[in-house]
């Protein structure tokens, strides 16, 4: 079934972004000679006008085979090939193509509200670890952020998002401190061989049991699902992250817990044993999460306002990559695609929708690069041109063509690489 979703994705992805170029050429007059849906050998099709419409054999996306595109055909003079176009037209039927996958993105991120999304609130900090950048930066438990670098947060997805894209570096944060605004300048300090910030930030979660291990010593020792935790040998207990350090901590020693059940508290005895080399009870937190489905109208503003959110986020992450502040082991490519899709099938409609609108913003934003064999590469050729009033020889064209495709061939390299590094050797 991942493998079915991923092609969904895939195929929906690229038959878009090749959909976009086939109506601007179509526009502009250019003939085109074939468009497929999908790759491969042809299993069937048939011809209206000038265009072939193939159904191809391998379902990943499509292609358009326009007129006079291959710059190494020689130009007949043929007002309907893409070479006799203005330089204007043909910079639009580059372009349309990322740009149409961008506009998927504001189409399905409103239905993603309509079908109804998991709401996680506001960003308020629940808990703030000893000895990190946020305590060195004054944070205190019951901050809610607002803003970060400017930037309104709605949620911790925002605001985790915007702290891992920034380490070692300051961010200007503005929190609400009980009615009144703080401003705190925090330094995220480099995390994991990936080089994201982390901030010791942790969101609010109480120390509620949401789930436990069969035949583990919570389950054996009398705890049950929404157990509250008040205090753990003497020590009161505010945050789940708090109470999973004490066990972590207690090298199996048998500790006691103070926990209230059906407005009754009560004494529960149990000792930590060690798993995959950690102390632990059995027990999960509970995920106080409220699934809401919103109005058409609603829905709307949301959806605009998440994609322009998405892309803000996106070129800041390619930003931070091009510069090295990010490393490129964050980098994912079809087998991360391939699970990522298979996991948000699997949570239900409205994740799905949502990732196939973040995947499409990446692939329209990446496409837009003026790097060579991207529609990017080819809309730089075109502004040169216009400025010398002539197009590049066909020389510069083909050494420039040669060097994009073995900087892709080498992107393509790395993601591959760090697929398979997640898949076979991450803990």
């Amino acid at each position: 079934m991942t493998l079915i979703y991923f092609l969904i994705v895939i195929g929906i992805l690229v038959f878009v972004h090749e959909f976009g170029h086939f109506v601007m050429a179509k526009r502009a007059g250019v003939r085109v000679e074939k468009f497929s849906l999908g790759m491969g050998p042809k299993l069937f099709g048939y011809k209206k006008g000038d265009t072939e419409y193939v159904i191809s054999a391998l379902p990943l996306g499509g292609y358009v085979k326009m007129a006079g595109e291959n710059p190494d055909e020689e130009p007949t003079g043929d007002p309907g090939e893409f070479q006799s176009k203005t330089v204007w037209q043909r910079v639009k039927i580059a372009a349309t193509g990322p740009l149409t996958n961008i506009v998927l993105a504001f189409i399905i991120m409103p239905f993603v509200f309509m079908a109804g999304t998991y709401s996680e609130g506001p960003a308020k900090v629940g808990y703030v670890e000893g000895g990190s950048p946020a305590e060195r930066a004054g944070f205190a438990a019951g901050d809610v952020i607002e803003e970060i670098n400017g930037r309104n947060i709605s949620d911790w997805t925002k605001a985790l998002t915007l702290i891992a894209v920034n380490p070692d570096t300051d961010i200007n944060v503005t929190v609400n401190r009980g009615g009144d605004k703080k401003e705190l300048v925090l330094r995220p300090e480099t995390a994991t061989e990936l080089r994201i910030g982390s901030s010791g930030l942790v969101p609010d979660m109480p120390a509620q049991i949401g789930g436990l291990k069969p035949g583990f010593p919570a389950e054996k020792a009398g705890l049950k699902v929404n157990d509250k935790i008040l205090a753990v040998d003497g020590q009161t207990i505010l945050h789940w992250n708090q109470f999973s350090a004490i066990v972590k901590d207690s090298n199996g020693k048998t500790l006691t817990l103070v926990i209230e059940r059906e407005g009754k508290r009560s004494e529960i005895a149990v000792a930590a044993v060690e798993d995959n080399g950690r102390y632990v009870i059995g027990v999960e937190p509970v995920m106080h999460l409220v699934f809401k489905k919103h109005g058409f109208l609603e829905s709307l503003g949301l959806g605009f306002e998440k994609t322009l959110e998405a892309i803000d986020l996106t070129l800041m992450t390619l930003k931070k990559l091009v510069t090295f502040s990010l490393s490129i082991k964050t980098l994912g490519g079809p087998v991360m695609i391939a699970q990522m899709s298979g996991q948000a099938a699997e949570a239900g409609l409205s994740t799905f929708l949502s990732l196939l609108a973040m995947i499409s913003i990446s692939l329209g934003i990446l496409n837009l690069l003026p790097i060579p064999v991207l529609d990017g590469g080819m809309i730089l050729f075109l502004a040169i041109e216009a400025v010398r009033k002539k197009p590049l020889s066909r020389k510069t064209m083909e050494i420039s063509q040669s060097v994009g495709a073995a900087l892709l061939i080498a992107l393509i390299a790395v993601v591959s690489y760090n697929d398979v590094m997640r898949m076979f050797f991450s803990k």
